[in-house]
């Protein structure tokens, strides 16, 4: 009976989704997908006169063993069944030039020649994409009939539609903003009261989609270019021998915690760099993958602790790359 081995030109990895594991393909939209189906079985079929039905009373058992397998490529985009343009494609090799987002999903690759069961085999296929973020600009209900923003609240809101989810960060002017970020307090003397009108900055995330950034009590020095940058993030991990970068930032406490990072809660490689919260890891290899923590404290209450997991790949193999998208907005405050 036949058997089959799906090919590719690009990067595969594992992924973990849930306990479960599987080999998925990824690829950028806009470019040639080409998967291969490779067919072999045994004895191998040689190709023979397709005008030859099979099943013909005059066709001997051994010229219908010696028919070649047929072959056929379909995809299934969740629960629904979705063929190529409602037919299968009957060859060893399946491009789909300038690929599409909704051209995802799983690939089938089937063979047979009337020997045993069909073989069959199946690859994931993820696109990548990241459209222009958008960003609006919100009040509340009680200050939106106003035309200015002093010492007003202003929302503004990103959005953009990606694969993998999108990551989103807000920058005024060249300054990355960071959760309760200060500008600093002015504090005017009134009625022989001095009164503090402090600017801050919130940052929240909506499902993971939608991250909004809270301006409170603005200023005229707050009037600038406000900058939603949209990322996304690679699935796949890093290509050995690459030079990786990890930073630790602490969003309070007083007083200011210190930063230390541990490997897999061991020691760190020999040939890493440490400065404050920012670990360098040059020409990483596979025997350093693993779970990075980066631990703040301060000795007030119980340490906090963050982590991320490190997946090496070898050979190196660069995965598309999806550059952030920068859309500024000016707040003309009075």
């Amino acid at each position: 009976p036949p058997t089959v081995r799906i090919i590719h030109s690009g990067h595969a990895c594992n992924i973990e989704e849930e306990r479960y594991t599987e080999r998925v393909y990824t690829i950028r939209e806009g470019e040639t997908l080409e998967l291969a189906c490779l067919v072999s079985g045994h004895p191998r079929p040689q190709p023979v006169d397709h005008s030859i039905s099979p099943r013909s009373a005059d066709v001997t058992s051994d010229l219908y063993r010696s028919l070649p397998p047929q072959i056929r490529w379909t995809k299934t985009a969740g629960s629904a069944s979705d063929r190529f343009q409602d037919s299968s494609v009957f060859n060893e090799t399946l491009r789909i030039t300038r690929i599409q987002r909704h051209q995802g999903g799983r690939y089938y690759c089937k063979a047979e020649n009337g020997l045993g069961s069909p073989a069959i085999k199946s690859i994931r296929v993820d696109v990548y994409y990241l459209d222009d973020p958008i960003v609006t600009v919100h009040q509340s209900i009680g200050e939106a009939k106003e035309q200015f923003y002093y010492e007003r609240t202003v929302f503004l809101r990103c959005m953009a539609n990606s694969n993998p989810p999108v990551r989103y960060s807000w920058r005024r002017g060249r300054e990355f903003l960071s959760q309760g970020s200060d500008k600093g307090c002015d504090r005017p003397g009134q009625g022989g009261a001095a009164q503090s009108r402090c600017n801050t900055v919130f940052l929240s995330e909506l499902q993971g989609e939608t991250k909004i950034l809270k301006l409170k009590n603005l200023r005229p020095q707050d009037y600038a270019n406000y900058s939603c940058i949209a990322s996304v993030r690679s699935v796949c991990g890093i290509a050995d021998k690459n030079t990786v970068t990890l930073v630790c930032v602490t969003s309070g406490g007083d007083p200011t915690p210190t930063l230390t990072w541990v490997h897999n809660t061991d020691e760190l490689p020999k040939k890493s760099v440490l400065n404050g919260g920012t670990l360098t890891l040059p020409a990483i290899s596979t025997e350093e993958a693993g779970v990075y923590s980066c631990v703040a404290s301060n000795n007030v209450g119980n340490p906090a602790k963050k982590s991320t997991t490190i997946v090496v790949r070898v050979p190196v193999v660069l995965l598309p790359v999806v550059f952030p998208v920068v859309l500024p907005v000016v707040l003309p405050v009075v």
